[in-house]
């Protein structure tokens, strides 16, 4: 099967969105700064997804939710990952960034309705 090579203009122009973002907003980075020095500090590894959980809050919950607790921190973990990995390349807020950090938080916030503040973040 034959690969065919696109001119390097052509994919510049595919990978920018179709609608410039008026950027990260306020929200979305002062949550990207308290992750970015979490990590940083070590408060977060971000290989172990019970560094996110907030032992006291959990503690309290009922084994289905603890269960939920656990599974979704997994998933933000691994979403939090891909925000840093990015974030040392870039060292800014790229369209990427913002929307992963978005999802996140916005997540983080959904679950949170349900379960309390049972995350670090």
């Amino acid at each position: 099967m034959e690969q065919t090579q696109i001119d390097p203009q052509t994919q510049k122009r595919l990978n920018d969105p179709l609608a410039k973002p008026a950027g990260i907003s306020q929200e979305d980075q002062s949550f990207l700064d308290l992750v970015v020095a979490k990590v940083e500090k070590g408060e977060i590894n971000l290989m172990q997804p019970s560094s996110l959980i907030n032992k006291k809050v959990y503690d309290e919950l009922g084994p289905d939710k603890q269960g939920k607790v656990d599974f979704d921190a997994v998933n933000l973990l691994t979403t939090l990952r891909n925000i840093y990995d990015l974030w040392k390349i870039y060292h800014q807020p790229t369209f990427q960034i913002e929307n992963l950090v978005r999802q996140v938080r916005l997540t983080k916030e959904r679950l949170e309705e349900i379960s309390g503040d049972v995350y670090v973040i």
